[in-house]
């Protein structure tokens, strides 16, 4: 919270030091009930000495996030952003741990000080969970691009269909959380059997995505533009989707458009102009126009999202946790267009700020489908972190591949994706999955191959 008590050796301090907001008077705190006044963050001393507090009595003793809240009731725009530098600061001036932290409100140029937004203390509902869609893309459009919310609402229980839909949403935001207020419990098996299978899906899939997250969170970090991106960034020409909220990008490649009605039995989804494939079903639209879906109103499973011409997406095995298991392979999925497309895959240690210092892995994938063939490339690895990443395991979706060809030198055939992964090193196999016809190639991650060429049967 931003405020002191005043009968305290912090409190006596912060008059002597003129720290409060000005012309504030005392008031009763609603926790401990005793006489407060909010610190104004805005003058460098007072944050100064906030912070070296905050490290005594809060970072020293095992905090490691901030959950700022109520810094957005002095009437000064910049109170939350600056309480947040403070701790940013003192945090850094300690510590190599990387800070973290949420914050209720978000003024331009919070993004420096590792400011996370959350939407406030919302209700349940489906109206209510509907309305923040509308919030997320408008904070991205300033900015605000780690933008989270209390999944499931804060104030009041939802219903099962409302939780189970709020978590698959949750699952395409920047920061994916729950919270409730009070006794309220937001664990999937609180909600009966049909939506806890629907929300673990939804964690699932979050958790398979976590390499192409990772990877937008970089961006983010160097580009300023993140991971969740309205419509309206890709396609700005395309009146259709100028206020469209229903639907956004999730990274370069997959578009989502979640449920947020109540029993809904069909929806309708814009797709902007583009090639796009049906994420569950395989099933594959020319974009320019609106698709119409049946959606299931008994099992709440299905999510709207679908995949851009010219994907490149890493997945990694499903854990309960980031880091509970090293990844020594990524299987990447891959849809080639006639257009070249890439992906700047990243990774580092994932707790400190090493990364400032060329302590992170970074390795460009690019495709392109030409005539006869599908054009693979993998650049050469910059940064000096090695993860356990050994291999990149290449799903290219399309025609049937005849060879496979690195840097003009046969790759070797293993038949099908289980020999393929029991031979281990370099290979290809041909199979099938939901897509249809798909080549598996296997390659050592880290190393460059500037001609990974599939020769297509006809």
């Amino acid at each position: 919270k931003p405020r002191i008590h005043v009968d305290t050796v912090e409190g006596r301090y912060a008059t002597a030091h003129d720290f409060w907001v000005p012309g504030e008077k005392v008031s009763d705190d609603y926790f401990s009930h005793k006489p407060v006044k909010n610190i104004d963050f805005d003058i460098p001393a007072a944050r100064h000495w906030f912070g070296e507090l905050a490290i005594k009595y809060g970072y020293d003793d095992g905090i490691v996030g901030w959950w700022n809240d109520e810094a957005d009731t002095t009437g000064s725009d910049t109170e939350f952003m600056n309480m947040q530098r403070a701790l940013y600061d003192s945090q850094r001036a300690v510590s190599n741990e990387r800070v973290w932290s949420i914050n209720r409100n978000f003024w331009l140029g919070s993004q420096r000080y590792a400011y996370g937004l959350w939407s406030g203390d919302i209700d349940t509902g489906f109206a209510s969970m509907a309305g923040q869609r509308a919030r997320m893309l408008s904070a991205i459009n300033v900015g605000a691009m780690q933008w989270g919310m209390d999944g499931g609402g804060f104030k009041g229980h939802p219903s099962d269909e409302n939780y189970a839909r709020w978590i698959e949403f949750g699952a395409f935001t920047p920061i994916f959380r729950v919270h409730g207020s009070f006794d309220e419990k937001r664990q999937p098996w609180v909600y009966g059997p049909v939506a806890e299978k629907a929300a673990t899906a939804a964690i699932r899939l979050r958790y398979s995505l976590i390499p192409y997250i990772y990877s937008y969170e970089n961006q983010r970090h160097v580009n300023g533009v993140g991971l969740v991106r309205p419509l309206i960034f890709g396609w700005p020409h395309d009146e259709n989707v100028r206020n469209d909220i229903d639907s956004w990008m999730f990274g370069d490649y997959l578009l989502v458009s979640p449920v947020v009605q109540q029993g809904q039995t069909e929806k309708d989804v814009y797709l902007p102009a583009g090639r796009w494939t049906d994420w569950f079903s395989g099933k594959v639209y020319q974009g320019g126009r609106t698709v119409h879906l049946a959606i299931d109103d008994k099992g709440w499973g299905d999510i709207p999202l679908f995949v851009r011409a010219g994907a490149i997406i890493p997945t990694q095995p499903v854990m309960d946790y980031v880091g509970e298991k090293p990844v020594t392979e990524l299987t990447v999925e891959v849809f080639p267009s006639d257009q070249r497309s890439t992906f700047d895959y990243y990774d580092d240690d994932g707790s400190t700020y090493a990364y400032e210092h060329d302590a992170y892995f970074s390795q460009t994938l690019a495709t392109q489908r030409r005539a006869d063939s599908v054009q693979f490339d993998i650049g050469a690895a910059s940064g000096t972190f090695r993860p356990a990443l050994r291999f990149y395991l290449l799903k290219v979706h399309g025609p049937s591949t005849s060879t496979v060809t690195v840097d003009g030198k046969a790759l070797a055939p293993r038949g099908d994706l289980g020999a393929l992964q029991q031979a281990g090193g370099d290979g290809w196999a041909s199979g099938k999955d939901r897509f249809g016809p798909v080549t598996y190639v296997r390659l050592s991650a880290g190393a460059s191959a500037q001609g990974v060429r599939l020769g297509l049967s006809h």
